[in-house]
């Protein structure tokens, strides 16, 4: 058998199987870095840069002319694409570069250490024969080449402007979201004392208002916006869990990794909606102090909430608003274009929030139907329903309830139409038994508010009870097995886990079986609107379905932060060009020019076009 050694030096065979796992280790980290070397090699290539030796000034900064950078003739929005696909390579192989430099630090470390533990130079002599020969070592300069040609490139599309060009492939820091949230960290307290404040007043108000039942019609309007701030709410707190548990929520939104909400910010605006949600609340009861009638308060407030969505100006996170408008457009046309992450989780959503868009319509119809705006000032509400109303108040309950699971099951076609996995046909038949078991509870309603038969209405309600549990039984097990990623491995469990205690996903496997029949059992509450013991389970129970969604998405990003990194996926993925960007042919024009002409040129033209850049960056080779 053939033994170990170093520089013919053979060393002990007790040794031996250290340096033989370094070498093993080595291998590795090897084979990595130069896998992703390669791959960002090839997307490089895809972006189709031009490499030219231009003439370079004395302090070696090439000299860039405002001419020379122009906007490559493309659409806008393929621009902004490709901008953003550069500063993620830029970014990926800023990550490459570190972890180039840690891992050839970690073999140094660890060969010192081992020559000072047993005396000896065997550790300086695997350096230098395995470590400083290795491809991590001889190709440590490939990565700042590449993302030089990159800074070049990004100055290029941003035409000469060098602030946008770096703020474009800026590296985003850590621990600066500590600091900057220490005044917003006291402004969220502020405002929690505010609501609490605020709901006791609310609560002394309605505990002592006999007189408050000619209000419940109004004061109903507001379970929607509750809804949507506890949702904000707990969405924060969600966020504030996947930041301390190292779930990369920003790489599996797609989000910009250099610009994007934090959950302090996420909690901030569900306070602040929160305090607007209690002052239009006791507006209301308050309603004879002040000029404004009664009838006008949720409909101020909604409308508050819609312009704050839609404000066009550059306020209010307009980019995250942005954001949420583009992927809700995406959800909305899920049949005609390609489905991601983003537009699944926000309509997985939507499933939840079902009661907040039937509050809406609610709303619609008080406001058009039941209310009468002829005496505002009245104590009391007229009601002039239509004629039709009856009908609309049994049909459009159950088609909203049936539109979230709609738009999933369009969803997982349109998955299935791309990728041929039939999981997704298996997806798509898990929201078809939503839909039935929502048709069926319109169809119990329907029947038995319209007085029929009795064995019409008993059919109806043993066909809802049995797509009901066999909705029921799908889902939960679609929950814990492929969204969870449980059920497999260790135990009940996986083999690896991202939170700490094995009991937290012990309790949410409970509570998910649990929320899942009072969400069954909600959806044929929410269609009895003649039953007021029924509207008032069915306040209790939307909150409770918010809360178990809350509870799904934290188990459901691990799973998927888990598939990122059994993949190595650090950064966002963007389809390349198909075709080569290249510089424009004014710029290769002026690059063969003397540098004589070329500043002759520059002295000429210095009153009319702006100050030239200078580029302090090596030119591409």
């Amino acid at each position: 058998m053939k033994r170990y050694s170093l520089q013919g030096k053979q060393i002990r065979p007790e040794r031996e199987e250290f340096f033989k796992r370094c070498d093993k280790e080595l291998n590795k980290v090897n084979a990595f870095y130069a896998d992703k070397l390669t791959e960002a090699s090839r997307k490089l290539a895809s972006f189709g840069i031009i490499a030219l030796d231009g003439a370079r000034g004395g302090d070696g900064c090439v000299t860039v002319y405002s001419k020379a950078y122009r906007h490559t003739h493309r659409k806008k929005t393929e621009l902004r694409k490709l901008k953003m696909a550069v500063g993620e390579l830029y970014l990926s192989l800023v990550l490459l570069q570190n972890y180039q430099e840690l891992n050839y630090r970690g073999f140094c470390k660890i060969a010192k250490k081992y020559d000072a533990k047993f005396t000896c130079e065997h550790g300086l002599q695997w350096r230098a024969d395995r470590l400083d020969t290795s491809f991590l070592y001889t190709e440590r300069t490939r990565c700042g080449q590449m993302m030089l040609r990159l800074e070049t490139f990004m100055l290029q599309l941003e035409g000469g402007n060098k602030q946008k060009a770096m703020r474009g492939l800026q590296v985003p820091q850590r621990g600066v979201e500590q600091t900057a949230g220490q005044w917003m960290t006291f402004r969220i307290g502020v405002i929690c004392g505010l609501v609490i404040a605020l709901l006791l007043l609310i609560a002394c108000k309605v505990w002592d208002g006999s007189h408050l039942e000619h209000l419940k019609p109004l004061l109903q309007l507001y379970r929607g916006s509750f809804l949507l701030i506890e949702f904000l709410l707990l969405a924060g707190l969600s966020m504030c869990c996947w930041g301390k548990s190292g779930i990369n929520h920003v790489l599996i939104f797609e989000l910009d990794p250099r610009q994007h909400l934090s959950y302090l910010h996420v909690l901030e605006v569900a306070g602040c909606s929160a305090v607007c949600w209690c002052a239009s609340v006791l507006a209301s009861l308050h309603s004879s102090h002040l000029s404004v009638p009664q009838q006008l308060h949720p409909l101020l407030f909604h409308s508050l909430l819609l312009l704050l969505l839609l404000n066009p100006t550059p306020t209010c996170h307009s980019r995250s608003r942005r954001w949420l408008l583009t992927v809700m457009w995406k959800v909305l046309t899920a049949p005609f274009r390609p489905v991601g992450f983003a537009e699944c989780w926000l309509a997985d959503q939507l499933n939840s929030l079902s009661p907040l868009i039937l509050s809406l319509w609610e709303m619609l119809c008080f406001y058009t139907a039941q209310m009468s705006w002829e005496d505002l000032q009245a104590g009391s509400f007229l009601y002039t329903e239509r004629p039709d109303g009856e009908m609309q108040s049994k049909v459009v309950p159950c088609l909203i309830q049936c539109f979230p699971p709609w738009l999933r099951f369009t969803q997982c076609l349109r998955c299935f139409w791309d990728s041929g996995h039939t999981l997704h046909l298996l997806n798509a038949g898990k929201y078809s038994t939503v839909l039935l078991m929502v048709a069926f509870a319109g169809l119990y309603n329907t029947a038995r508010e319209s007085a029929a038969l009795a064995v019409e209405v008993n059919a109806y309600l043993y066909l809802w009870a049995v797509a009901t549990c066999v909705s029921v039984l799908v889902t939960i097990s679609w929950d814990l097995r492929v969204d969870w990623g449980l059920l497999q491995g260790n135990g009940l469990l996986k083999d690896e886990l991202v939170y700490p205690k094995e009991v937290y996903y012990y309790a949410a496997m409970l509570a998910d079986v649990l929320l899942r029949i009072s969400w069954a059992i909600n959806i044929l509450l929410a269609q009895m609107k003649d039953s007021a013991a029924a509207s008032t389970a069915s306040a209790v129970l939307a909150p409770l379905e918010v809360l178990r969604r809350s509870m799904w998405n934290l188990f459901r990003l691990e799973n998927e932060h888990l598939k990122n990194c059994e993949k190595n996926r650090a950064v966002r993925d963007f389809e390349f060009p198909g075709r080569p960007v290249n510089l424009p042919e004014q710029f290769l024009q002026e690059k063969l020019m003397d540098q004589d002409e070329l500043d002759k040129n520059q002295h000429s033209a210095s009153a009319v076009h702006r100050k030239p850049t200078c580029l302090p960056f090596r030119y591409l080779r």
